[in-house]
């Protein structure tokens, strides 16, 4: 009884993870909204009279999710890796690391914001939540491998919850 508690548990809390913050960064358009809202995310590019939000300033927020994006490709094989090499415990470990540092970064961008010859502190905490949700899908595929009896089950789940991830920034501008 206790083992199938257990198993449940592992089952529901490792798929919750896939869906919360494997590929939130796809969510894109509801985020790049709110961050223009609150337009305080790389104003400093916009001259002095330029409407806010200003071209530079847009071309800079696309740019941070273009280097985010091709982040979770370019992740693959090294995550894939991991994963096999050090397990899915501690890659879990270092995934969930990088998703709150990225998402510290993102939080302090207002304390640090960006200027020429500074650190790019928006651009670094999503490419780090990208990676860190690159890394959060592995360790979600490796789960299948404890239950062969439903392991095509599993990976279609983790499958869709990754795409399914992509709903957190839309909701959270509802919310906003």
């Amino acid at each position: 009884m206790a083992s199938s508690i257990s198993h449940t548990m592992l089952i529901t809390f490792d798929l919750l993870s896939v869906f919360l913050f494997s590929g939130i960064i796809f969510g894109w358009a509801s985020f790049y909204s709110m961050l223009l809202s609150e337009g305080t995310f790389y104003s400093s590019m916009c001259r002095p009279g330029d409407p806010l939000p200003c071209k530079d300033q847009q071309l800079a927020l696309n740019q941070a999710f273009t280097y985010a994006s091709t982040a979770v490709s370019a992740v693959a094989l090294p995550a894939g890796w991991f994963v096999d090499t050090h397990g899915p415990m501690v890659a879990s470990v270092v995934a969930g690391t990088l998703e709150v540092l990225g998402l510290l970064g993102i939080a302090m961008c207002e304390q640090f914001p960006w200027e020429p010859g500074r650190i790019d502190v928006f651009l670094w905490s999503l490419v780090t939540i990208a990676v860190g949700g690159a890394l959060t899908m592995f360790c979600g595929y490796a789960l299948p491998f404890l239950y062969p009896a439903r392991a095509t089950l599993l990976i279609s789940a983790t499958s869709c919850l990754f795409d399914g991830s992509t709903i957190i920034f839309p909701a959270l501008r509802a919310l906003y």
